[in-house]
């Protein structure tokens, strides 16, 4: 009984950043909300291969991490979330109850704003699942052309 008290804190635990909060924001606003909000063992600044600014905070005593990537004018446009795959269910159930599902690894915010993917096997032999939550690219007005 104990055991499955601790696995449920745990779990909370890595899930207090589980939403849509950083897309929009720069990278001091994400390392302030963490400070403050998240408990994290480590915290790295890197590029991406293809030269985007990441962010990424490790979580304590559980599998996974926060994955921030940034655009040239040092706005989050997308994120990733890892999380070890015993927690499947848990994090399917928390997108079912919180987004839009649009598919069978893919859900949306109400507004369409962003979507949310969900990658069951990022990597071969990998322990873990990834959640990404990215920027829709939503069309300015008067810029889409319409025919009959």
């Amino acid at each position: 009984m104990k055991q499955l008290i601790i696995i449920a804190l745990f779990s909370a635990l890595s899930f207090p950043a589980f939403a849509q909060f950083p897309l929009g924001a720069n990278k001091e606003n994400i390392t302030l909300y963490f400070a403050l909000n998240v408990q994290y063992a480590s915290a790295q600044e890197f590029k991406t291969n293809n030269g985007e600014e990441a962010l990424c905070f490790t979580k304590v005593r559980v599998v996974g991490d926060y994955t921030f990537f940034f655009n040239k004018e040092e706005v989050c446009t997308s994120y990733t979330e890892t999380y070890d795959t015993n927690q499947i269910n848990d994090v399917m159930w928390r997108l079912d109850r919180k987004f839009c599902r649009i598919s069978d690894t893919e859900w949306t915010d109400e507004d369409g704003n962003f979507k949310i993917t969900l990658l069951l096997h990022p990597k071969k032999g990998a322990n873990f699942i990834s959640v990404i939550y990215k920027q829709v690219q939503k069309p300015e007005m008067g810029t889409t052309l319409v025919s009959n």
